[in-house]
């Protein structure tokens, strides 16, 4: 069985929950709070980075590293695309948005660079609704990491003041994420309280 170490409040470790309950693998979760990490996971894991995987006696960290590696280690369903150029596209998105859209959001927490922070969210999730016009996922046809590495943060959107409700090919592609049975079930508490207030 795998063991998961996650935080219920990390958009990295949702997305690995996403990954996991796409797969639909047998996991033993522990959730942990990033700013307080207990000393017998930093032994397993010194660099103190959530979430973190255990998988036949190998750990594993960093979520991009973490979701790959059980894409290939369990293919079925499959979350990358078929061709070397397209699995190029998704990984250069994926880098994209942890380079450009998580610093948004983790600045969208922090009060004195929230308003900033709202503004260049509204401008960015313009340009992606533009993007979202010509295709049903965030590669081509086919739901992958790309789409996994988006989602927990279009999930917190309304949490952080940003209104969606205009975008309409944002929205559409939206729904088609979280009605996901898998999205559903890799929700948080937490989480499932964002959309509830």
């Amino acid at each position: 069985m795998i063991k998961l170490y996650s935080d219920a409040h990390c958009p990295d470790s949702h997305r690995t929950r996403i990954v996991l309950a796409e797969k639909e693998l047998p996991v033993d979760t522990q959730e942990l709070e990033s700013d307080n990490l207990p000393a017998d996971f930093l032994k397993i894991n010194p660099y103190g980075k959530l979430p973190t995987v255990i998988d036949r006696d190998i750990v594993f960290f960093e979520s991009s590293v973490v979701n790959e590696y059980l894409d290939e280690r369990y293919p079925h369903p499959p979350l990358k695309p078929g061709s070397p150029a397209e699995r190029a596209q998704m990984r250069l998105a994926v880098m994209q948005l942890e380079r450009e859209l998580y610093p948004l959001y983790e600045d969208s927490q922090n009060g004195r660079k929230k308003k900033e922070a709202v503004k260049k969210l509204n401008v960015y999730l313009e340009h992606l609704n533009g993007y979202l016009a010509r295709q049903e996922y965030f590669i081509g046809e086919q739901y992958t990491l790309a789409d996994v590495t988006l989602a927990p943060i279009l999930w917190r959107m309304p949490s952080v003041g940003v209104d969606t409700s205009k975008l309409g090919n944002l929205e559409a592609y939206m729904d088609r994420l979280f009605e996901r049975s898998a999205f559903e079930r890799a929700l948080s508490e937490h989480e499932q309280m964002l959309r509830d207030l």
